[in-house]
């Protein structure tokens, strides 16, 4: 019988990690803050920002959301993430993209490592790539949480990643190598240009699908027993669902249920988590900061 992998009870049980260590901080005079810069009108951007904001309200961590005008180009930007990025008091910074056109993505560099919760600079990637305390992007992190608070084993295990985007598939590699706990596995990383992809998938003992096509990966390209995380979330139009269209992953769920051991659902898999990770990074980036942590790497960076 398939088990299925709540993200949202797990979400739930990180977000009660966050707040207790919010409150042990708040307890030494430190105030975990979390500054999210947003720039232009890009909708989903708002939803997400308004999302980490009741979020972290209830886990004791205070947010400013920053919001430079455009029109100040990217060296106004960039000397905004500075002046946060040297405040003693904002221990993380997220940017929310996709940045407005005239802002060069390389504004986001002025942000350091130590503040970087969310994985998105180039010298995290690499920090990340040597196996060194850093932050990785929450979604990757999201996939190694889903996984060990599931009680599911990795060390020794054939983890096969379909997708190789720098957010996900690339950084969730390199954290499943690691030589910890919730590393030590092989893995494969399989994409658009893979040859007998099934051949690669069926080998699998945890297979994580995210390339963002829609059921994309069908029952027959499952092992027996496998692990499956479905890191898609895709709109599929369909007339008879009430909003005319039903969001599905990158796994065709209904052939994989019976033949996998474990399956996440979407949606209320890995992208409920995302913000739970966000947090969970800012509490740690704050101890860090203040000497009562290791601030990135492990399980969570």
């Amino acid at each position: 019988m398939t088990e299925i992998l709540h993200g949202r009870a797990i979400a739930d049980s990180i977000k009660a990690d966050v707040a207790a260590l919010a409150r042990e901080l708040s307890e030494s005079g430190i105030d975990p803050r979390l500054a999210v810069v947003l720039i232009g009108d890009d909708p989903a951007s708002r939803i997400y920002t308004a999302s980490i904001e009741k979020s972290a309200a209830r886990a004791g961590i205070t947010v400013s959301v920053v919001e430079p005008a455009a029109s100040v180009g990217g060296d106004g930007v960039a000397a905004v993430l500075r002046k946060l990025d040297r405040d003693p008091e904002v221990h993380g910074i997220i940017v929310q993209q996709p940045l407005p056109a005239g802002i060069p993505t390389a504004v986001i560099e002025e942000v350091s490592p130590e503040k970087d919760v969310d994985g998105s600079t180039t010298r995290s990637a690499g920090l990340v790539a040597l196996g060194r305390p850093a932050f990785a992007p929450c979604t990757a992190g999201a996939v190694v949480e889903m996984l060990v608070r599931s009680g599911v084993e990795i060390s020794g295990r054939h983890v096969v990643i379909v997708g190789r985007s720098p957010v996900v598939g690339r950084p969730l590699a390199l954290l499943l190598l690691r030589k910890e706990d919730a590393g030590n596995a092989t893995v494969t990383v399989c994409h658009s240009r893979t040859v007998d992809l099934e051949r690669h998938t069926r080998s699998a003992d945890i297979l994580v699908a995210a390339m963002g096509r829609p059921e994309a990966i069908r029952g027959h390209m499952v092992g027996e027993g496998a692990v499956v995380v479905d890191v898609g979330i895709n709109r599929l139009e369909d007339a008879s669902a009430p909003k005319g269209y039903r969001v599905v992953g990158d796994v065709a769920f209904d052939e994989v249920v019976g033949k996998a051991a474990a399956v996440t659902e979407v949606p209320g898999g890995v992208g409920s988590m995302t913000t739970a990770l966000l947090l969970l990074h800012t509490v740690r980036a704050a101890g860090a900061q203040s000497g009562h942590g290791e601030g990135g790497g492990g399980r969570f960076g």
